[in-house]
């Protein structure tokens, strides 16, 4: 934790000095694709600050307020970061539309200078957060801020390549709309990815027959129903279950939710909550339908 939060400081210093950086030399250069990734830094600086808020939160214990943690807060940041390159993308796209019909004059030399500083920061961030990525997508949210934004320093070294060649201009519109394409695309997949967690849904590529049937085939279990998982973050895969058993001593029950522990845990399920039944409920079924509210029940004659 301590190393990601360190490597997330120095992403986002690298991020707020690129920022300006960009902004300068776009207003200089008069270059749309140097404006574009300029607002896209902004965002990954933006990005970077609420991620490195957000691990820090996560770090607290669980407490009365917050019985599994404060997990959930990189997810809302996730979400956050998603919608706003949903957001900067959707801004590009406008810009570069207008600028199809007038583009400006640009000046090569400031545009190439500043894209190739920004490139080599963007790099720079990628590579602080490249491990971090994969143990949490509130890192993952501002690995792809940084990534878009490399390539979008790549295709403004590219349009400044062709325009000084050449003298086409209408390259930094186009440059513009592909940049924008990448950004939205990104932020779509940060968004599905964290409204999946926020609604509870099971884990991508975990088959929840597959779960009960290994449940089931523990010795002692007899069935398996009222099955719920969900994830509280992408890593940390939580699991709610009825199981019926023989009726038998404590001990030996204790040893059953042992062996069903560690099957689950080979199936990446790590917090388990476990009711065990010696008679089957009334529906008994594998996936159970949530009914009304106790309180709107209670109201009928």
């Amino acid at each position: 934790m301590k190393k990601m939060t360190i490597q997330l400081t120095w992403a986002f210093a690298i991020s707020a000095t690129t920022f300006v950086l960009e902004l300068v030399g776009g207003l200089l250069s008069s270059s749309l694709a140097l404006l574009s990734d300029a607002g896209h830094v902004f965002a990954d600086a933006v990005a970077l600050g609420l991620s490195l808020f957000a691990l820090r939160l996560a770090a607290r214990p669980a407490d009365a307020k917050a019985t599994f943690g404060y997990h959930r807060v990189g997810i809302m940041v996730a979400l956050v970061n998603g919608t706003t390159l949903i957001v900067i993308a959707a801004l590009i796209f406008r810009e570069a539309y207008q600028r199809f019909f007038a583009p400006p004059e640009i000046k090569t030399t400031e545009l190439l200078a500043i894209a190739a500083v920004g490139l080599a920061a963007n790099l720079a961030m990628a590579l602080l957060l490249r491990r971090g990525r994969r143990a949490s997508l509130n890192i993952k949210s501002a690995w792809l801020h940084v990534l878009g934004d490399g390539l979008g320093s790549l295709g403004v070294l590219a349009s400044g390549v062709v325009i000084l060649l050449t003298g086409w201009s209408y390259v930094d519109p186009l440059i513009s709309v592909l940049i924008g394409g990448l950004i939205f695309i990104g932020g779509l997949r940060v968004i599905r990815e964290a409204g999946a967690v926020l609604l509870e849904l099971p884990p991508r590529g975990l088959d929840l027959e597959e779960v009960a049937r290994a449940m089931e085939s523990v010795p002692g279990v007899l069935d398996v129903h009222d099955l719920h998982v969900w994830a509280i973050t992408p890593q940390l895969i939580a699991l709610a279950a009825h199981v019926q058993v023989e009726d038998q001593p404590l001990a030996a029950a204790v040893e059953v939710c042992a062996a069903l522990r560690e099957r689950l845990r080979g199936l990446g399920i790590g917090h388990l909550t476990l009711q065990l039944e010696c008679h089957g409920c009334a529906e008994g079924k594998t996936f159970c339908h949530l009914l009304e509210p106790l309180g709107e029940s209670a109201a009928e004659p």
